[in-house]
């Protein structure tokens, strides 16, 4: 187990899911923690477009997230499947990156603020071994970072560059990342995800597609063909009744109506009120059990 950097005295953990469009759940959440101060946390953990999420939460920009995404969502200039091939991919992270730094820019002296106190790392996969590569984010590389945890052969750019290092995303080698908040020695957690508790993996077109691709490489075929696996093991580690740390889930009760790839603006909003909602009764929940993370 990594030693952690921290007193694991009290220390509150948030694990963020990624989920592509799916993410407007995680953005009603946050907003959720946003409205009422709910801010205990001294480790931050997200991935893919969990990672965006988890930016404007730090900065405390309340409804950044669902307004980036709403606005987005019919543009064929951020997404669209006749790019697929094409060198930006489907999903246009550029496009994405440039619109939110010129609508919706991180406030990054709050975001600085916040890292007093809190440490935060985005996930991102490495293209040259498969295996997660957990970056150290602070104001400096947050937008960088948040780009190459959602980066995705296909549907992205395909790849992120990073102190020499060819990085995509999170997803692809460490889903719900739980196991690393606890090897970080946190003593309790909050873990927000995407798809509901029950939900299993069998196979996905990207996971073909993606295994195809890299083919000559047997390290990150093997990610690709094993992305069910890798899902589904981090998801039963989760359902089981007795984990090392005290873990509290927010989870949709049923499939969220937008998809990774596919939503308008009724599914949004709707998905976004969901994850408003149950936000805002996980805090009530825990003020009511009287969890003492309030005066942190």
């Amino acid at each position: 187990m990594r030693k952690s950097i921290f007193n694991p005295r009290n220390k509150v953990g948030l694990v963020i899911q990624g989920g592509t469009l799916r993410s407007i759940f995680t953005s009603g959440v946050l907003d959720a923690f946003i409205a009422s101060k709910f801010y205990p946390f001294k480790y931050i953990i997200g991935v893919s477009g969990g990672a965006m999420c988890m930016a404007y939460y730090l900065s405390k920009q309340y409804g950044s997230t669902y307004n980036i995404l709403h606005n987005l969502t019919t543009s064929s200039d951020f997404i669209s499947w006749k790019n697929i091939f094409n060198e930006q991919g489907m999903i246009n992270l550029e496009y994405l990156d440039k619109y939110a730094r010129e609508e919706y820019p991180l406030d990054l002296r709050k975001i600085n603020r916040t890292l007093i106190n809190t440490h935060v790392e985005t996930v991102t996969t490495s293209l040259k071994d498969g295996n997660p590569k957990y970056l150290t984010t602070n104001k400096d590389n947050i937008y960088q970072h948040i780009k190459a945890s959602g980066t995705l052969p296909f549907f992205t750019k395909g790849q992120q560059i990073i102190d020499g290092h060819p990085l995509m995303d999170g997803g692809l080698s460490d889903p719900i990342p739980v196991k690393r908040a606890i090897d970080m020695d946190c003593s309790e957690l909050i873990v927000i995800r995407t798809l509901p508790k029950e939900y299993r993996e069998e196979w996905s077109y990207f996971g073909k597609f993606g295994s195809y691709w890299h083919r000559n490489n047997q390290e990150l075929r093997q990610i690709f063909e094993n992305e069910s696996e890798i899902y589904n093991e981090v998801a039963d580690f989760l359902d089981q009744p007795d984990h090392p740390v005290k873990i509290h889930q927010i989870a949709p009760e049923k499939h969220l109506e937008s998809t990774s790839y596919s939503t308008n603006k009724k599914r949004l909003d709707a998905d976004y009120r969901n994850g408003l909602q149950m936000g805002l009764n996980m805090v009530q929940s825990l003020k009511r059990k009287k969890i003492n993370w309030f005066n942190q």
